[in-house]
């Protein structure tokens, strides 16, 4: 099985996360504990690995036990963004229950077949 993909909005998120967590000298499983509901160890090394999406009230939960503003641990790079924002076709086929799974493995096609332009 083939590995999965790091978004690159996760992966920027998740090393801004684990900076300011080793900045603070706090353990991943201290940081966990900080969050309600508790976010396991494994949890918290999966988002800074950028491998897990976080919920938006988890994310409010970081900043704040890291002792940040919400908007100093979100990607400020403009590529980052743009390249997991899903494209206007992504978002057509989704609206017509196209499964996620197809929907990227078009993506990826789509995206091979023009780099070989």
């Amino acid at each position: 099985m083939a590995a999965t993909k790091i978004e690159p909005f996760y992966a920027e998120l998740g090393r801004s996360i684990q900076a300011q967590r080793t900045k603070l000298g706090l353990s991943q499983e201290s940081l966990g504990a900080a969050l309600e509901p508790k976010v396991t160890r494994a949890s918290i090394a999966n988002i800074e690995a950028g491998k897990q999406r976080i919920l938006t009230h988890t994310l409010v939960q970081l900043a704040d036990a890291l002792g940040l503003d919400i908007s100093q641990i979100i990607p400020k790079n403009e590529h980052v963004r743009k390249a997991s924002a899903p494209t206007r076709l992504e978002a057509q086929l989704s609206k017509h229950n196209v499964p996620t799974k197809v929907i990227r493995q078009l993506s990826a096609q789509l995206k091979l077949s023009q780099k070989e332009k």
